[in-house]
């Protein structure tokens, strides 16, 4: 257990530098690490629920998540969250590795090219169907009619798969809604947190867990995001970032190809 314990310790260290959120690697390191996928999803939506929460705390310090944002889009979010936990055991296996491999990919893109370097083209609208926000220094727009199935899909995408649903939808604040980058990324952290905690819920409805290591395992990676939060790399952020993107490439096609081998 000690060398696995090191494992999550250097990856959440090393993620939290570059401002990466680690959800998206536990499960195929878990599944490396020997667990087998529902496992996997379980163990890994306790430790996003860990981190998502410590990274909140940061955030709510300097006045940046919009909490009314937070509720409504977390609402659906939780919904199908725990849904796709509770149904996670009607998939097979491979073809949750094949799924969660092409998020691989999909993450990889938005780690490569983060949505904070697209100018979205999205104008202020209001009339039925938007809720116009107010928050701090900024307005924007939020079309009820889209959010509610985009916030469902991936917060079942989340709860099926164990992933952190931040990945997603910091692109969908920023490029549908026209939400600033750095109150998405703060109002996100809170998301991820409750996501994880009700995909943890649907999960162990039919998955137990072993609690001990699973404990160990969150405050390793509490600790390994605060001080990787502290600690200024000498390396370009953006390299960093590329060096990331190719290592959830080769993960993915690696999962995607297991799975269809099986």
């Amino acid at each position: 257990m000690t060398w696995e314990i090191i494992i999550f310790f250097i990856v959440s260290v090393l993620l939290s530098m570059v401002g990466v959120g680690g959800g998206i690697f536990y499960v195929p390191l878990l599944l490396f690490l020997g667990y087998d996928f529902a496992e996997a999803a379980t163990i890994s939506l306790f430790l996003i629920t860990i981190t998502g929460f410590s990274a909140f705390l940061r955030y709510r310090k300097a006045g940046m998540v919009d909490w009314k944002l937070a509720l409504v889009m977390e609402t659906f979010t939780d919904i199908g969250a725990f849904t796709g936990g509770a149904t996670a055991l009607h998939y097979h296996p491979a073809f949750l590795k094949a799924l969660l491999g092409i998020l691989l990919l999909v993450a990889a893109r938005f780690t490569m090219k983060p949505v904070s370097d697209v100018k979205p083209d999205v104008s202020l609208q209001k009339g039925f169907g938007y809720w116009t926000r107010s928050f701090g220094d900024y307005t924007y727009s939020i079309n009820l009619f889209l959010v509610i199935p985009l916030t469902f899909v991936i917060g079942y995408l989340a709860g099926l798969l164990g992933i952190a649903g931040g990945v997603f939808k910091i692109p969908v604040m920023i490029l549908c809604f026209g939400v600033p980058v750095k109150i998405a990324v703060a109002t996100s952290a809170l998301m991820v947190s409750l996501t994880g905690l009700l995909g943890l819920g649907g999960h162990l409805l039919h998955t137990g867990i072993d609690w001990g290591f699973a404990i160990i395992l969150g405050v390793t990676v509490f600790a390994g995001g605060q001080i990787g939060s502290r600690i200024s790399l000498k390396l370009p952020e953006k390299k960093v970032k590329r060096v990331l993107a190719i290592i959830l490439v080769v993960i993915a096609l690696y999962m995607i190809v297991h799975a269809l081998l099986k």
